[in-house]
């Protein structure tokens, strides 16, 4: 149907509508009853006003059935951007056409109260949604659930193909129609309705959150994948009647599902490692809805027929409009045809000599309380074919689907099922065989491994050995006692018993050889019906074959005609980690089973889950081939100081996806963990120590946890005795805690007494003054003179004044 673009102008809209104002009660909305959209959709009923749409019913007045009309709320179309895509989305939409998709019918624009926005309309489903059936406290079984999934996997493959993502499936967008099938609604709407909420995931409505996947939680892109975890949180919902990870508020419920892996429980059958995978924390772990749809078709195998699933009608006009949908009513035979009369031994018979390839067949199935029959065959098999049409069992039968009511037929018994006009036998009793009339035989079933024997045919109450026919024995007694009534007696045949003398005047000699044969051929005939009865009745064996690593359902099919009674368990295995396949079975392969023994097949759950260890004070190392023992991914995170762990030794760890875990906790395989290792205790500058007595120097420096070393006293001319003058290393040169620092004390100046040089010559003066510590600074007079005076800077000097060591004194020599 072409998208409506009607313009309706204000003056069109009977009255304003507050759309702003939630109301979950169409009561709210009652205004909108009564208005026809785009002069065709006349609203009859508001079923609810939610955050971004107003949902009604209506009456499409151009095609007189019933619409569901979902009305923007006029807030989020304001924008041309929108407006845009909105048309491009709704046109995708209405493009999609699958059975399992809520066809999208048409779109418009409208006005409330002057306010422009815009509509689309919707088939019609009166079933009700799953939220429906739950929020009446009814939960679906497990098989009433894959049915669910199945349908929405078909709808999801279908909608994904086009490149449409849903990203908002809950149970409200799991709408049943009045047939009964599934629909999702809002394919291809609800991402652009969701738009905005999703910017600030916090922002998002709780009961939107509770089915949000981890990437959506995350802020991080959505795909196709994002459905996949969002319908299994419905279906655990619909079995269980709890949403996993739900919280109090949107933030909390968001954060809840962060790396976690989906809880699923045993009652849940083969359901349980479907919904699994479904819900893994990384999509690219997760089912596409292909490989779901796949998963859940082989885990029906171990579920019981589903119940059909209560559909409910949520419309307040549903039971009007109930009325304008004409039921599928499935095709039924309302009388079971009459089996037909076995032939009794009066009946003629036929002579199997009259064609060396004379063949008795015996097939049919019953159908609906009906015998559909075979027929005796002989060389003439191409006229019965010929003449036995299909049509002539439709007369008979009605038209039905064997296959439907008794399972595949072989198709060996299947090209020998025939028709037969049991009309047309009684009024021509002696039709002979090839011809219409053909009388049917009565179905004889099971007849795999049949033991085979000889039985005579023939006329009359002869036995004529040249009329053997080998066939199954369990047939054979059938098939000589309703072959009568397809043959035909020509009275004008010649007396089949032999001519010649019928009386002699001779005693007759008594056959004894004769009878010795008969003898033999009875004991040949009894060997041979023993023989039979024991392939029969014997208990058949089989080897087991090797399942190891095959898909549950192909391992199945495998062994399906053995009679075992067939076990399932599951567990987890790191030998064959793919899920639903074989781990190994009991007995395992090439042991010898009965018929009706118990065979256990182990099914994979995936990995098996590994024991987080503890890690701190392991060196890094240790932690390292710890971690990959378990085949957990060792992540080293830049090492810290610690004053208290020593260098290379594991301070914490946690796992990347989720912190909360702790030692033994259980994780899949190639989760990531984190740790952190110790640098060792922090470098501390040395203290400044200068002008400091030994005491306060030692006491800094025990402090820093650092060692204290005292080098040499030393002269200082600015640092009073007994004070450090130096150190090492230097103040603010970082130093390992317990790294040493050396100090020296100050002995204070370096102070010497003049010596007295009165009556030395000049090289002894020198000498002397050299000895004491002092310098020749300057000389007056001459080296070969006599000491007359010596000076300090101007300053004469005297034997024993002190000065600093190296002080230069100038000397007058005469």
């Amino acid at each position: 149907m072409p998208a409506l673009r009607p313009t309706c102008s204000g003056g069109s809209v009977s009255s304003a509508v507050d759309l702003d104002t939630p109301d979950p009660t169409p009561t709210g909305m009652t205004a909108l009853v009564g208005r026809v959209l785009s002069d065709r959709y006349r609203i009859e009923n508001v079923v609810s006003s939610g955050a971004n749409t107003v949902i009604t019913e209506a009456i499409d007045t151009g095609g007189n059935r019933p619409v569901t009309v979902k009305i923007v709320r006029p807030e989020l179309s304001v924008t041309s951007e929108f407006r845009r895509a909105f048309r491009r989305q709704v046109e995708v939409a209405m493009s999609i056409t699958h059975p399992n998709i809520a066809s999208v019918l048409g779109w418009g624009e409208t006005e409330f109260d002057g306010d422009s926005t815009v509509f689309w309309v919707v088939e019609y489903l009166g079933g009700g949604s799953l939220r429906d059936l739950l929020d009446r406290g009814r939960l679906l079984a497990p098989s009433q659930a894959l049915v669910v999934g199945l349908e929405a996997c078909r709808a999801l493959e279908a909608a994904h193909d086009r490149g449409v993502v849903h990203t908002e499936v809950t149970p409200s967008k799991l709408v049943f129609g009045e047939d009964g099938r599934l629909r999702i609604v809002d394919v291809a709407m609800a991402q652009l309705l969701g738009a905005e909420a999703w910017a600030e995931p916090a922002t998002v409505a709780t009961h939107v959150a509770r089915y949000a996947s981890p990437e959506q939680a995350l802020g991080q892109p959505v795909g196709p994948k994002t459905d996949v975890y969002a319908l299994s949180l419905c279906l655990i919902e619909a079995i269980t009647g709890n949403v996993p990870f739900a919280g109090d508020s949107t933030v909390s419920t968001l954060a809840a599902r962060v790396g976690k892996l989906m809880p699923v429980t045993a009652d849940m059958g083969s359901l349980a490692s479907v919904l699994e995978r479904g819900g893994r924390p990384d999509a690219e772990d997760r089912w596409t809805a292909n490989e779901f749809a796949k998963a859940l078709v082989a885990a029906a195998e171990a579920l019981p027929r589903p119940e059909p699933i209560p559909v409910m009608a949520s419309s307040l006009f549903a039971a009007s409009l109930a009325s304008r949908v004409e039921p599928t009513a499935p095709v039924t035979v309302d009388e079971p045809v009459a089996a037909p009369e076995l032939p009794t031994a009066d009946d003629p018979v036929v002579d199997a000599n009259e064609s060396d390839e004379a063949e008795l067949v015996v097939a049919g199935a019953v159908v609906a309380g009906a015998v559909v029959a075979g027929a005796v065959v002989t060389d003439a098999e191409a006229d019965v074919e010929a003449e036995v049409s299909e049509a002539d069992v439709e007369a008979e039968v009605g038209e039905v689907d064997v296959e439907a009511e008794v399972g595949e037929v072989d198709p060996d018994v299947e090209s020998a099922v025939a028709g037969a006009d049991t009309e047309s036998a009684e009024s021509e009793p002696d039709t002979p065989i090839g011809a219409a009339g053909v009388a049917p035989l009565l179905l004889l079933t099971d007849l795999a491994d049949p033991p085979t024997g000889a039985v005579q045919v023939a006329e009359g109450n002869s036995h004529d050995a040249a009329g053997t026919v080998e066939m199954p024995s369990v047939v054979a007694a059938a098939a000589a006692t309703t072959a009568a009534t397809t043959s035909t007696i020509d009275p004008s045949a010649p007396d089949p018993t032999p001519s010649g003398i019928l009386y002699d005047d001779e005693q007759p000699k008594r056959p004894w050889g004769k009878y010795l044969i008969l003898g033999l051929i009875a004991l040949v005939g009894l060997g041979l019906l023993s023989y039979a009865g024991f392939l029969l009745l014997r208990t058949k064996s089989f080897e087991v074959p090797d399942l190891v690593g095959v898909d549950e359902a192909v391992a199945r099919n495998e062994i399906a005609g053995n009679g075992w009674v067939i076990e399932t368990e599951r567990e987890r295995s790191d030998e064959v980690p793919e899920i639903d396949h074989v781990v190994r079975t009991t007995p395992s392969a090439g042991a010898i089973l009965d018929e009706g023994e118990t065979f256990v097949i182990v099914v994979s759950d995936g990995f098996e889950l590994r024991t987080l260890p503890e890690l701190n004070g392991m060196t890094v190392a240790e932690a390292t081939d710890t971690l990959t023992e378990l085949r957990l991914i060792p992540l080293e995170a830049p090492a810290e100081f610690s004053e208290d762990v020593p260098a290379g030794v594991v301070i914490r760890w946690q796992v990347q996806s989720d912190a909360a875990l702790v030692a033994g906790a259980q994780v899949l395989p190639d989760t990531t963990v984190v740790f952190t290792a110790s640098l060792g205790p922090e470098p501390r500058p040395a203290p400044d120590l200068t002008n400091l007595t030994a005491a306060e120097a030692t006491a800094a420096l025990d402090a820093l946890q650092l060692v204290t070393a005292q080098g040499d006293d030393v002269f200082s001319d600015d640092i009073e005795a007994g004070r450090v003058v130096t150190q090492v290393p230097p103040p603010d040169t970082p130093v390992e805690r317990g790294g040493t620092v050396t100090f020296q004390l100050s002995k204070g100046p370096d102070l010497v007494a003049f010596p007295d040089l009165d009556g030395l010559t000049y090289p002894e003066a020198e000498t002397s003054l050299a000895d004491a510590g002092f310098t020749v600074g300057s000389l007056l007079g001459t080296t070969e003179g006599t000491f007359v005076s010596a000076s300090v800077d101007g300053d004469e000097v005297e034997a024993g004044d002190t000065f600093r060591r190296g002080t230069a004194v100038d000397l007058v020599f005469l």
